[in-house]
């Protein structure tokens, strides 16, 4: 529907009884879909932060997946549910999958520049009858990949300037694949400034955390050391069996027994193992420049890495 100045801006409908129905639905669905979700360490506390305060709170993510918008329902279902969260939509969407409404998402033309102060309008009037909701946010406005450097629109900075909240946290999340058959969640969370500021303030700290999140969780999943995660929660705990019972008992007269199908070779050690594999290109392309045939046909990565000549 249009607003003040004909900005087409649908509005929320939200039901307690709906989301908490659908929260309920989309984290068994994840559970079904995902091996795990692990949560970098550290971010349990920023994210459980958003369940205080007295203001509104703001969380903002990256977009990188369809998966994103179920994510942060999940994380409000955990972590900060005495909150109503809200958050923009494309208006197109929406209008597609009504039930959002009900969840507590309103519908906005992304392209439309006059979209900004409609917005701001709207979420104070939402702040105004409870200023206690949360606005979930993906500031990129589209979906990026995780290896792009985020570049936050500046909506999220201007309803935090708007509504001064109390709590703020950036959120990053990737999804790859470890050791098992379905993919992973990874998720990384760090709490932003909330002193008094504007709208060049906000878009300031909200880049800067993003960014800088994004760049620390991609470390951690390159390093692929499990030990840096925790489960987001007991139900989201890598499982290691469950593809099917007769696959399952092979799995484990075979050796996964002993630990998630994989872990044999997984090299905890992170920064060294990436050492390790630099020292092995340098090595492999300093032979392919030689057209030193011997010392690949060898294969001692071991030669490899010192830059040993073939014979």
């Amino acid at each position: 529907m249009a607003r003040d100045g004909g900005v087409d801006l649908i509005p929320a409908a939200p039901s307690p009884r709906v989301r908490a129905v659908f929260a309920g639905m989309v984290s068994r669905m994840m559970r079904r879909r995902f091996h795990a979700v692990r949560l970098a360490r550290g971010s349990r506390e920023a994210l459980a932060a958003l369940d205080g305060g007295a203001r509104p709170a703001v969380a903002v993510m990256n977009h990188s997946a369809w998966w994103d918008p179920i994510v942060l329902i999940v994380l409000w279902r955990e972590f900060f549910p005495t909150r109503a969260p809200f958050g923009p939509i494309d208006a197109r969407e929406l209008r597609r999958f009504a039930i959002f409404r009900k969840v507590g998402l309103f519908g906005v033309d992304p392209d439309d520049p006059r979209t900004l102060d409609a917005m701001r309008g709207y979420v104070s009037e939402l702040a105004a009858k409870d200023p206690r909701i949360a606005f979930v946010l993906t500031p990129q406005g589209r979906f990026a990949d995780v290896r792009d450097e985020v570049v936050p629109r500046p909506g999220a900075a201007a309803l935090a300037a708007e509504l001064a909240p109390d709590r703020a946290v950036a959120i990053a999340v990737e999804y790859g694949f470890w050791v098992d058959q379905k993919p992973e969640v990874f998720l990384r969370a760090v709490p932003v400034d909330c002193a008094p500021g504007g709208l060049l303030a906000w878009q300031r700290r909200f880049t800067e955390a993003m960014r800088a999140n994004q760049a620390a969780l991609a470390e951690l999943v390159r390093a692929r050391d499990a030990a840096a995660f925790e489960p987001l929660s007991a139900r989201f705990a890598p499982r290691s069996g469950g593809t099917n019972p007769v696959y399952d008992l092979w799995m484990r007269l075979t050796g996964r027994a002993q630990g998630e199908l994989g872990s044999a070779r997984r090299d905890d050690g992170g920064a060294a193992h990436r050492e390790d594999d630099g020292a092995l290109r340098q090595g492999i392309d300093g032979a392919l420049r030689r057209g030193d045939e011997g010392a690949l046909r060898r294969g001692d990565d071991g030669a490899l890495r010192r830059g040993d000549r073939g014979a």
